[in-house]
């Protein structure tokens, strides 16, 4: 193997589409597995004989209830000079119950409204016992709580009364979050296209670099 033909081989166009696809499959990967395994619903999680749920379960289904949101989440773009834009909201971060004590639940801003909604039917169904008529589905992939997001979480218990004992019972604080998984697998497979394009020219341009392009050369001609 010659190391020279390589690195020519490995020219700006094909080292793009390699490191393009490599990045797209590193992203979704994950999701695409877990998009594969049998999903949990919200009904599941209120099941006393379900086995509770666990981080990187699939989930999907209408939310039965929700107990308003322990935090809410802003973007904003950074600038060079050090400035920022303003923020704008991103979502909520809604309390759901479940067998075991409580999950949270990251929603996108446009799905705010129904899940406050949906929050406000909640509280009337623990009063009056009215179910909820406000529809909203999930699909999406339960992670690990992090950060600043599991103190909040557990200030919120404690606002409903429960002690730090109770709160650590419950178990590692979980949270779901949004995933459309026809996209994912929309884009591993566009990845996996990327990546091959990218090895086929790799294969092509080193094959020429150490061969030739098999056509005679002008001191070879009659």
């Amino acid at each position: 193997m010659k190391i020279g033909a390589i690195f020519r081989a490995f020219n700006t166009g094909v080292l793009m589409l390699v490191m393009i696809g490599g990045m797209m499959l590193y992203l979704t990967t994950g999701d695409l597995i877990v998009s594969f395994k049998p999903a949990i619903s919200f009904e599941d999680m209120l099941d006393e004989n379900s086995k509770g749920v666990k981080a990187g379960q699939h989930v999907e289904g209408n939310v039965k209830y929700v107990l308003d949101y322990f935090a809410s989440e802003s973007t904003y773009t950074k600038y060079s000079d050090g400035s920022r834009s303003g923020s704008k909201k991103s979502g909520n971060y809604y309390l759901i119950p479940t067998v075991d004590g409580y999950i949270g639940l990251k929603s996108r801003e446009k799905d705010v409204s129904t899940l406050n909604q949906l929050t406000e039917e909640t509280y009337t169904y623990l009063t009056t016992g009215e179910e909820p008529v406000t529809e909203f589905f999930v699909e999406g992939r339960v992670h690990k709580l992090k950060g600043n997001l599991v103190r909040y979480y557990k200030e919120y218990l404690q606002e409903f009364g429960y002690s730090d004992s109770e709160i650590e019972a419950m178990g590692e604080p979980l949270v779901i979050q949004y995933v459309s998984f026809t996209a994912v697998r929309v884009m591993f497979v566009i990845g996996i296209v990327f990546l091959a394009l990218g090895l086929f020219l790799f294969q092509r341009r080193y094959r020429y670099e150490v061969m030739g392009s098999g056509l005679p050369k002008a001191e070879d001609l009659p």
